[in-house]
């Protein structure tokens, strides 16, 4: 009498493992730069030093709905195409759970926000900063969309809208920073919150694709497979991650922290800039991995069917 094995082709610990990385790493942040003096102060001179610096970009919006129309919009357009391209018998279940993880991250966005509505005052820049702002709503609108895109496409496909989700998630999470906006931590919160949603949605994706004999599989490259979009994700991400960084603490290291936040400085700008977009290349540099290295087992699976 055979016995019942599961299938090998899904991996529940590593779903579970990455939503608890998610987790902890969004709690580290908070801490860090709500509940710290310190990072109070960084981050909020690096918001300041947006907000009086000039740029070439067209100005948002007063009437926040108009930007959430364009920040929204194009992913949705891009979801219809791409359900189009699955079988009917997924079509209807994959929108399903691209909407679920786009809804269910903005609504963990506003009820975190609702929760820890309050800033403690730990320096004096937080009296003009009294409200909670983390994480973005914006921002989260953005990943959130392209999260859905990243989940609804053809398995094949993921890797190349794992990039274009980085790209539209890091544009838009800039573009709010340059604005003045919000805050950079708020944005790397947001990509977070996004990316615990988005492994929920890809455990169930998948469990989905394993179940299809009709599935269409990566195409065949050697090493690990979507491996040259996560190098360019990682590349990326972590170039403007050290960039950013390297502006932020250079200066405090060189001439103290006080002396380094005492003005508006081109160097928090640089800061600013690079730390509230490159996050959102180096988590599609993990997503994109894990999503296709599951994908890959799924192929093997379906063509021994």
């Amino acid at each position: 009498m055979p016995r019942h094995q599961r299938n090998p082709a899904f991996h529940l610990e590593r779903w579970v493992a990455g939503f608890l990385l998610c987790v902890a790493l969004f709690g580290v942040l908070y801490l860090g730069a709500v509940r710290t003096g310190p990072g109070q102060l960084l981050d909020q001179m690096m918001q300041r030093t947006a907000v009086g610096t000039w740029n070439p970009l067209p100005e948002l919006s007063a009437h926040r709905e108009w930007a959430a129309v364009w920040i929204l919009l194009p992913p949705a357009l891009a979801c219809a195409a791409l359900a189009h391209q699955r079988g009917p018998h997924q079509r209807w279940i994959v929108l399903l759970c691209g909407a679920v993880v786009a809804l269910g991250s903005n609504i963990t966005t506003q009820v975190i926000k609702l929760i820890w509505s309050g800033r403690p005052v730990l320096v004096g820049l937080s009296e003009q900063w009294p409200a909670n702002s983390l994480p973005s709503g914006h921002t989260t609108m953005a990943a959130g969309a392209a999260a859905a895109a990243f989940l609804i496409c053809r398995p094949r496909d993921r890797a190349l809208w794992g990039v274009l989700a980085g790209i539209w998630s890091a544009g838009w999470g800039g573009y709010i920073f340059i604005e003045g906006w919000h805050l950079p931590s708020d944005m790397m919160a947001a990509y977070l919150v996004v990316a615990a949603w988005t492994l929920i949605g890809g455990a169930v994706v998948h469990h989905i694709e394993a179940k299809d004999p009709q599935l269409a599989p990566l195409p065949a490259e050697p090493g690990m497979p979507g491996g040259q979009q996560a190098g360019l994700c990682l590349t990326v991400g972590v170039m403007g991650t050290v960039i950013g960084l390297a502006a932020l603490l250079g200066p405090v290291a060189r001439h103290g922290l006080h002396e380094a936040t005492a003005a508006p400085s081109p160097w928090l700008f640089m800061a600013g800039a690079a730390l509230s977009s490159a996050p959102a290349f180096l988590l599609s540099a993990v997503l994109i991995p894990l999503f296709s290295s599951e994908t890959k087992h799924l192929a093997r699976t379906a063509r021994t069917r």
